[in-house]
């Protein structure tokens, strides 16, 4: 052990091998470097647990100090050009105390002395965010945090409807006790709205901000989107700004006095269960858990027996892929069937369990109304299955592309509208961005209204903050496959952008990407096979109609026709120029 505390291996030349000043865990004393790539980790929330907690602090390469909380970050030293010095703010001369600088089990990064001769305790001389509740997470999902002496944590929850994960620590954050799709189902209307005084809903992205409204206007708004489960509405500013879910940072202070935090709560407070396992029914534990190790996710725990009694033994199946298959089944929630559609993991290969994980960190903290809503998830023993809301109008492929009656071109235009805005959605809108990296009709499917809701996430990657590209394996479907994966280029949003042009040129004209069996009336060209070459063919010659020749409803529509038709091509080939079409 060094005076420095710095605790050292050697080797018999007296080489150093190993020191503890490289491998820190939650602290840094005086003279210790915290280089690029090394983590601080906060421990448990009691005293005697050491077991690594919700927080840690790391020096990225680029040299900024970040703190991470339930994958959410806030850079706390902002310019890698700048030296950071702990012991600005701390009593003099330095050399008489003891230094450390310790991220604490609520996520705060502090700094404390004690003075080597006299001293009887640890001070603390700074901190890096002054008030803690403004620590991202620190009170869990739908936690509501409070810090009277802006020193200590507390978390509490009064929202009727909302019961915590773990009674002896309430800092894990909350639950509703009911489960509700705000958007569809006889739970539809089910709900009610809390007001909470001198609340604020900070540093999480605003789904939107409305200016110029009053407090009744907030509450109709929020009342009325079923996408949203929250806002907060500021009477200074006459300012309503909606939430999303998660909800991780509700707290009362200081600067959120005159604020107003609207939640949607349950009107029913019954417990969900399903029927009693004497009956041969196996119990559900219908309760959302947040999972720090993959993100903020609100979804059902299910049990392995309760899937296969609720699918009836997994007998009716929806789709299959290479290794996993989805079956239909029904739940039955206060005495109302809700179906399900449940993904099962086939074959447990290293592969079908990355793509697994994926889906379940990527989909579990996103929603929105043109998202597959992901309902719940086993993973237990080898049993792997996501359960998500049933969509009884199955994959838009088998609606374009079957025989018979297709969609009407306003169906058309509805969906096409309804898979733009879930893209946004997910490139924009969303903490950190997803590109989802399979876009095509068989991975859109449509509800008992026909809304369009992209689904499957497995091959789709979760960007950094502030990160715009990515380097990663070829995926996706041939035919939808952006020219950046055949180049080996860094991968954007774009990717998406170019396989949803394709997809909607097949939307528009209710022809697939590639026809096998080509009409020799449309012409004998090999290029006409392909679809995007022959909408290219028709715009430049200003045939338009025959895309569609046998829709009158898209031909009385020319003019919104054509602006798909355009969008379509800019997506594929964003070269042209809107004066070489028109």
């Amino acid at each position: 052990m060094q005076d420095n505390a710095n605790f050292v291996m050697k080797d018999s030349n007296l080489r150093v091998v190993w020191e503890s000043f490289s491998s820190p865990s939650n602290t840094i004393l005086l003279g210790q470097t915290l280089k690029a790539g090394q983590i601080l980790y906060s421990k448990g929330k009691e005293s005697s647990n050491y077991s690594i907690g919700n927080f840690l602090l790391g020096l990225q390469n680029d040299g900024n100090l970040v703190l991470r909380a339930y994958q959410i970050s806030m850079v706390i030293s902002c310019d890698g050009s700048n030296v950071y010095h702990l012991t600005k703010s701390t009593p003099t001369p330095v050399e008489d105390y003891y230094h450390r600088a310790t991220i604490d089990e609520n996520g705060n990064f502090q700094q404390f002395t004690y003075h080597k001769r006299n001293g009887s305790k640890w001070s603390r001389v700074w901190r890096a965010i002054d008030d803690p509740c403004r620590v991202e997470a620190v009170c869990g999902v739908f936690g509501l945090c409070t810090s009277p002496d802006k020193s200590t944590v507390t978390a509490f929850h009064d929202h009727p409807g909302y019961i915590p994960f773990d009674q002896e620590d309430v800092s894990k954050g909350c639950h509703p006790e009911t489960v509700i799709n705000y958007c569809a189902g006889p739970s539809m209307m089910n709900f009610k709205l809390q007001v909470i005084d001198d609340t604020d809903l900070q540093f999480y992205p605003d789904f939107a901000r409305i200016n110029d409204v009053y407090l009744e206007g907030c509450k109709k708004t929020v009342m009325d989107d079923c996408n949203i489960i929250a806002a907060t509405f500021n009477a200074s500013t006459s300012t309503c700004a909606k939430k999303r879910i998660p909800l991780l940072n509700a707290r009362k202070s200081s600067s959120s006095k005159g604020q107003k935090a609207l939640v949607k709560v349950p009107n029913s407070l019954e417990s969900r269960t399903l029927q009693d396992s004497k009956k041969k029914h196996f119990n559900v534990r219908l309760f959302l858990k947040v999972m720090i190790a993959v993100s903020a996710t609100l979804a059902c725990l299910c049990g392995a027996l309760a899937l296969h009694e609720a699918t009836n033994g997994f007998s009716k199946i929806l789709g299959k892929g290479s290794s996993r298959k989805v079956y239909h089944g029904t739940l039955t929630i206060d005495n109302a069937e809700l179906g399900i559609a449940v993904k099962k993991l086939e074959k447990k290969i290293e592969k079908s369990e990355k793509e697994f994980m994926t889906e379940l960190k990527i989909i579990g903290r996103t929603h929105h109304k043109n998202l597959v809503r992901l309902l719940g998830f086993c993973n237990e023993n080898n049993h792997r299955l996501l359960v998500y809301e049933f969509m009884p109008n199955g994959a838009l492929s088998s609606l374009l592309f079957a025989q018979g009656e297709r969609p009407s071109w306003s169906q058309r235009v509805d969906m096409a509208l309804g898979i733009a805005r879930g893209l946004l959605y997910l490139h924009k809108e969303c903490e950190n961005q997803i590109i989802h990296c399979d876009i095509k009709p068989q991975n859109v499917l449509l509800d008992a209204n026909h809304i369009a809701k992209i689904s499957d996430f497995g091959l789709s990657k979760l960007l950094n903050k502030d990160q715009t590209k990515t380097s990663t394996n070829f995926r996706g479907t041939i035919g939808y496959i952006a020219p950046e994966w055949l180049r080996s280029a860094p991968i954007t949003s774009k990717v998406d952008i170019f396989s949803f042009g394709v997809m909607l040129l097949e939307v528009t004209c209710c022809r697939r990407r590639i026809e096998t069996s080509h009409d020799d009336e449309k012409g004998s060209e090999d290029e006409d096979l392909v679809l995007s070459n022959w909408v290219l063919r028709c715009m430049v010659s200003r045939n338009l109609e025959l895309l569609v020749e046998h829709d009158s409803e898209a031909l009385n529509d020319l003019k919104s026709f054509e602006e798909m038709v355009l969008v379509g091509l800019w997506c594929v080939h964003p070269e042209i120029k809107l004066l070489d079409l028109q």
